[in-house]
């Protein structure tokens, strides 16, 4: 792969993604394919991402601060420049033969989407899981907007009957408009719950995450209740959220984003996120409440999101964690 070539990808039609754009993919050279996760609001141990970047092209998109380490701080690289680790699958076979993971929890796509567009080109996200599927005992999880997740169902299948298995489908609204702006070229609402339904009848535990949740615009209780009732429709195991986390990269495109489309929002937002990149804990308490209020109306247990986050068990990391068990491929 020629890193200075823009490379033309035909994208099969999963809505509005059914056209041929240029995005430049560079090849990355992959060294180690886990990430330690230190933080104890997350409920998992290690992270994965095949790509670095992503062409959904999400406004909010908190990861956006991969790139300035490659020293890409225009907003738009992000979603411009795809950078592709391209032995992924070899780097992570080689070192589950020789580290111990055993069952702590093993998190793919949380600084990118690892069924984004690319993905059908490079495959990275399939090969990997081709690895998965030879393991037993894992605890993984897999977080997408896309549905081309489903095109995966054998091999999340088989890992699912080895290990504990879990994908999250990301979605915070279901109005196609405001969609649209904030998630340009995400597949459309519809799709995703279409994949999810489609998971779950293959029994596959399938969570709905909307994150973030975005102050003044689509954390009306109204709002959210849609996007709850569907998800119960679709089979959906539960239901969580977190607001806006604004990091100081990510602002970068969404302050403009949101002067220009509402700009009656501007100073909630400067408010807000003006000298911090979390929202005020008040705001919190009650994007909580209201949550706790509809998922008990429709039938998902109640669940507190912040506190179970810190409370998720971390394991010293002197701590030797048993063996994966090897089984044959079948």
């Amino acid at each position: 792969m020629n890193a200075a070539a823009t490379l033309p990808l035909e994208l099969e039609s999963e809505g509005e993604l059914a056209h041929t754009r240029g995005v430049e993919f560079i090849e990355m050279p992959v060294h180690r394919i886990f990430n330690r996760c230190t933080s104890e609001r997350m409920p998992f141990r290690w992270t994965i991402n095949p790509y670095r970047g992503c062409e959904f092209g999400c406004v909010y998109c908190y990861a956006r601060y991969t790139h300035d380490f490659l020293e890409l701080r225009d907003p738009l690289d992000f979603e411009r420049r795809i950078f592709v680790k391209r032995m992924a699958a070899e780097v992570l076979a080689r070192t589950l033969s020789r580290t111990p993971i055993g069952e702590d929890a093993i998190a793919i796509g949380t600084a990118t989407d690892p069924y984004q567009p690319a993905e059908r080109k490079f495959r990275l996200t399939r090969s990997m899981l081709e690895v998965f599927a030879n393991l037993a005992g894992l605890n993984l999880s897999i977080t997408t907007k896309s549905a081309l997740v489903t095109r995966d169902l054998d091999l999340l299948m088989k890992i699912n009957r080895r290990s504990h298995l879990q994908v999250n489908i990301s979605l915070i609204t279901l109005d196609r408009r405001l969609q649209r702006l904030l998630e340009p070229r995400a597949p459309r609402p519809a799709l995703r719950l279409r994949a999810l339904n489609q998971l779950v009848r293959a029994g596959i535990r399938c969570n709905l995450l909307m994150m973030p949740m975005i102050p003044g615009l689509t954390d009306e209780p109204a709002r959210i209740e849609t996007v709850i009732r569907a998800a119960r429709r679709a089979g959906a195991d539960g239901v969580w959220w977190r607001s806006l986390y604004l990091k100081p990269a990510a602002a970068r495109r969404f302050v403009p984003f949101v002067r220009e489309r509402f700009p009656r929002l501007a100073p909630r937002i400067d408010e807000f996120y003006g000298r911090h990149v979390y929202a005020p804990a008040a705001y919190d308490d009650r994007l909580r409440a209201i949550f706790d209020r509809l998922r008990q109306r429709h039938g998902f247990a109640l669940s507190r999101e912040r506190d179970e986050s810190v409370n998720v068990a971390i394991r010293p990391a002197a701590q030797v964690p048993r063996q994966l068990s090897l089984v044959a491929p079948s």
